[in-house]
C-alpha cells in the first residue's frame, strides 16, 4: 500500500476550503435618500383687481377704496406678508400722500406701507387653511379734477 503523506501544514488550508461563505466579511452600503418640500402659497382670488376710489373733498381732497377679499393659501403656517409702497401713476393729475393697510378678515392691521414699502410681519395663518385679507388705500391731496391711478403690490414670504 502506498500511503501518502499530509503535512501539517497543509490541514489548515484544506480547511479553510471547508468553511461556509457567511464565515467571511459581510460587505454593506448604505444609500440615504434626501429631499425637501418648497414652501408654496397661491391667492384663491384673480392675481390683479381693480377698485373704484371713492372721493370725499376732506384735506384737499381724499381717494379712498379697499380691495375685495384676497384669500391666501399656504402649505406652512406663519406665513409673513409685506405690501409694496404705494405707486401713483406718473399720469395722476396732483401729487398725493398715500397710504395702504392690510387688513386681517375682522378688519384688524397687519402691515401698513406709504412712501415705502411695509415690513415683513406675521399673517398667522395655519398650513393649508384660507386666511381672507383686504388692501385698504387712501390718498390725501387729490384736488385737481381727473383720473388717478394707484398700484400696490402683496408679497407673501416665508417665514
Amino acid at each position: 500500500m502506498n500511503f501518502k503523506r499530509i503535512s501539517i501544514a497543509a490541514i489548515p488550508a484544506i480547511g479553510l476550503g471547508l468553511m461556509p461563505a457567511a464565515a467571511f466579511a459581510q460587505v454593506t452600503q448604505d444609500t440615504t435618500f434626501t429631499g425637501s418640500v418648497p414652501g408654496n402659497c397661491s391667492y384663491t382670488t384673480a392675481a390683479q383687481d381693480s377698485v373704484a376710489l371713492s372721493y370725499d373733498s376732506a384735506s384737499s381732497g381724499t381717494l379712498s377704496g379697499e380691495s375685495n377679499n384676497i384669500g391666501i393659501q399656504c402649505n406652512f403656517a406663519n406665513t409673513n406678508v409685506q405690501l409694496s409702497a404705494v405707486e401713483a401713476d406718473g399720469g395722476n393729475p396732483a401729487t398725493t400722500t398715500n397710504s395702504a393697510r392690510l387688513l386681517d378678515s375682522e378688519g384688524g392691521e397687519i402691515a401698513v406701507s406709504g412712501e415705502g414699502s411695509s415690513g415683513s410681519e406675521a399673517l398667522g395663518n395655519s398650513a393649508n387653511a384660507t386666511e381672507n385679507v383686504t388692501i385698504e388705500l387712501t390718498s390725501t391731496g387729490a384736488s385737481a379734477p381727473g383720473s388717478y391711478s394707484y398700484t400696490v403690490t402683496l408679497t407673501t414670504l416665508e417665514s
